[in-house]
């Protein structure tokens, strides 16, 4: 308690004497740029936008519909923030001028106390420097020799869902259970570990795993004071480690048993680097850092960190854009009707062989399932960047200035935090037309015209995008065409009886809740029927 106390009055007084500096240096946006006002002097919108919206993204879809598709919102303290929904400025900072808009401070933060110095917090030349030793691990070729193990996790998934249907009825907790199949997926396919959660109701890790996304759904001013702290001294990082929050503590345990397993297997990969064996990524990634220069390899501990990297990144984004795709087959059983007979098509020419790379790529509706579902549910809605020159970035939605201008360009400062809304872009009715916010996978069916290249998979920009953009989205992709087949050859799904309170939970990762029951966590019940 005592520590917790010290703590606050610690915040409170640096707080204070940040706040004076902060007016005479910080990088302020023109004034003439429209957005809300403020709810509040000390947290900004950051309160309201994670935590005080009914559904993930209402507040900002309003405010790009009446100020246009980048404006000006609050962060701590009055500090200025720009978010933008704007195709052609998003091209810019992802792309365009990519070393120029680096990870902002606060996701490095987080970053660094959950995962170490792995590959997510990370900028600049460092930032090359461990996607060059990473991208072997990612290769497309490399990533089609882990199909056999999606569909082994896939066999399994349905097995303990009958057993659970056996056992409680036909009403399943997806989330609960794709969740896990996706760590069991991610520990053999990442480091060659076996967590067995989807048979091991006790796993550490999964438990782990559960904890950390219900913290992470929550937002106060006390945290985003404390991130604001830290962002601006960052010689007080070193104190995080003392922190008595309890999402932090279990922080820490998830690196430190990610640490732990990656050891094991960075050892073992060592030892076996003339015979090749290892094909999990972390093997792979250890044998391309041998080879490197002394100058580009990477330490110990960055490797290390990489374990803790390919759980977060992976995991939860995984199975909560899985989790969304059965909530929408389930609303829209017509198209779970295609998308089986599409299956059971391709099953009749094949037998009963497995499926290929080449078949599920082949799904045309499968994948444009996937697609529209990563699109409406972008599990990432913000992508934060700053920017480390003064820049001018340009918009292909010109905005209306409070003076009442026109401008088709924004000049910002060093310094200039930026939220990259991929949520918002994924919804911008100037890119994907005026049935934005509908899920619909049939606009897939014909090619969209005259859109900016931007995201990695479909132009979409849940993924992000450029050289930052993520590195393990095919193996994302691959996985989820694996279960959703494998889901829809053996189970129809259907609305349970609380399918109706579903909504979407703001949070830092976007989760499904059921409404007035925040405290059951994250749920999406389902009526599941096997075939």
């Amino acid at each position: 308690m005592a520590i917790a106390v010290w703590f606050t009055v610690a915040a409170i007084l640096v707080a204070g004497l940040l706040f004076i500096r902060n007016y005479i240096d910080y990088p302020r946006l023109p004034s003439y740029i429209p957005g809300p006002p403020s709810p509040s002097w000390i947290a900004g919108h950051a309160v309201d936008i994670w935590m005080n919206q009914h559904q993930a993204g209402d507040l900002e879809f309003a405010w790009f519909k009446k100020y246009g598709a980048t404006i000006k919102t609050k962060g701590t303290f009055g500090d200025d923030i720009l978010m933008t929904s704007d195709a052609k400025a998003l091209q810019y900072i992802l792309h365009t001028c990519a070393y120029k808009f680096e990870k902002a401070q606060e996701m490095i933060i987080s970053v660094l106390a959950s995962n170490g110095r792995s590959v997510l917090g990370v900028n600049g030349a460092t930032h090359q420097r461990h996607r060059k030793v990473l991208s072997p691990a990612f290769s497309e070729t490399q990533l089609r020799n882990y199909i056999p193990l999606f569909q082994r996790v896939g066999k399994t998934l349905t097995r303990q869902i009958l057993h659970s249907i056996e056992k409680s009825g036909k009403t399943v907790n997806m989330h609960m259970w794709l969740g896990r199949a996706s760590l069991d997926t991610i520990g053999e396919a990442g480091f060659a570990y076996k967590f067995n959660s989807l048979e091991d109701e006790d796993c550490e890790m999964a438990e782990i795993l559960t904890h950390l996304m219900d913290g992470a759904s929550s937002m106060n001013k006390t945290l985003r004071v404390g991130l604001w702290i830290l962002e601006k001294i960052p010689a007080l990082q070193v104190l995080v480690q003392y922190s008595p929050a309890h999402l932090h503590q279990r922080l820490l345990q998830f690196k430190s048993l990610a640490r732990r397993l990656a050891r094991r297997i960075v050892d073992e990969a060592k030892d076996s680097l003339v015979d090749d064996k290892g094909k999990d990524m972390l093997s792979i990634l250890v044998r391309a850092n041998q080879s490197e220069d002394v100058n580009k390899k990477l330490s110990e501990d960055e490797v290390l960190s990489q374990a803790a990297a390919i759980i977060s990144a992976g995991q939860e984004t995984t199975s909560s854009t899985l989790t969304w795709v059965f909530y929408e087959l389930t609303n829209h059983p017509e198209i779970q009707e295609i998308v089986r007979k599409e299956i059971c098509e391709v099953r009749s020419r094949i037998g009963e062989g497995p499926f290929t790379a080449q078949d599920y790529d082949g799904m045309v509706m499968l994948n444009a399932v996937i697609k529209e579902t990563l699109r409406v549910h972008t599990i990432l809605g913000f992508v934060s960047r700053q920017a480390y020159v003064d820049e001018v970035i340009p918009l292909a939605e010109p905005i209306v200035t409070k003076d009442g201008r026109r401008i088709d360009q924004i000049p910002v400062k060093k310094g200039q935090l930026i939220e990259c809304a991929a949520h918002g872009y994924n919804r911008n009715p100037a890119v994907w037309g005026p049935d934005a916010h509908v899920w619909r996978p049939e606009r897939w069916s014909k090619k969209m015209e005259n859109q900016l290249i931007l995201g990695l998979h479909g132009n979409i920009l849940t993924f992000s995008g450029g050289v930052r953009g993520c590195i393990g989205w095919r193996f994302a992709v691959m996985s989820m065409q694996s279960v959703v087949t494998e889901m829809l050859e053996n189970f129809s799904f259907a609305p349970s009886e609380d399918t109706k309170l579903v909504i979407r939970r703001p949070g830092l990762l976007i989760t499904p809740r059921l409404e007035g029951r925040f405290h059951e966590g994250i749920k999406m019940p389902l009526s599941v029927t096997p075939l």
